[in-house]
């Protein structure tokens, strides 16, 4: 039985085929990667939730060559990819199997920063509210916590707006949808997404300040907030 974030049925073909039903998803992580304060070759300290195969994982430690990583998945399947995916990395990363926002975060003011994408959608609107104060509590002062991931929209036409472009998007690929998630064996039984902003607004209520989003392509967006100095 899959588990939430679990795609598709077999976690070997996760990478290409989430490129093909998430519009853009290289520009996502870009957004991401972009966003943190640090500079390339700062030693900092990263909690990554929701880690998934280790694509964002990998493309950080590169991008921080001084960076260490705790990546986060609760599912068995995905993290024996990215076992196999950050091998090179060594001891700058640490990969745990567990949950949010029951597991993680714990303790307070480890991380200089937090990243997340396409895996907070699938918490329910109180959970996501829990975790944000979590990831705040986790945090240094100063620190920062960006996440990638899927919006719902508060009007019924831009929701049918953002189905029909990823219709458009996967069509594009070479695939009916209908067919390709038949054929790829993917669900999204788990989405719960909330609109931009509510999280925004969870974010504040959480403690965070300089809350923004830096980044939007329809129903996908990158957005975060900063701890306190």
């Amino acid at each position: 039985m899959k588990k939430p974030g679990e795609v598709f049925e077999d976690s070997r073909v996760y990478d290409p085929g989430i490129e093909a039903i998430v519009p853009r998803y290289d520009e996502l992580h870009d957004a991401i990667l972009n966003a943190p304060v640090q500079g390339r070759g700062e030693d900092i300290h990263v909690l990554e939730l929701g880690a998934g195969t280790g694509e964002l994982t990998a493309k950080l430690l590169t991008r921080f060559p001084e960076s260490t990583v705790l990546a986060v998945d609760h599912s068995e399947r995905m993290l024996a990819e990215a076992e196999r995916k950050l091998e090179t990395f060594g001891d700058r990363v640490q990969i745990e199997q567990g949950t949010f926002p029951d597991d993680h975060p714990s303790g307070e003011s480890k991380f200089d920063l937090v990243i997340s994408s396409l895996a907070v959608h699938h918490l329910t609107s109180d959970e996501k509210q829990a975790l944000f104060s979590n990831i705040h509590e986790a945090l240094v002062p100063g620190g920062w916590f960006f996440n990638g991931d899927v919006v719902r929209f508060d009007a019924d036409h831009l929701e049918t707006l953002s189905d029909a472009m990823i219709k458009n998007w996967v069509r594009s690929k070479g695939w009916e949808e209908e067919e390709f998630m038949n054929r790829w064996q993917a669900s999204d039984d788990y989405d719960d997404p909330d609109t931009l902003t509510d999280q925004l607004v969870w974010l504040r209520e959480a403690g965070f300040d300089s809350v923004t989003s830096i980044w939007q392509y329809y129903n996908f967006a990158v957005y975060g907030g900063r701890k306190s100095e």
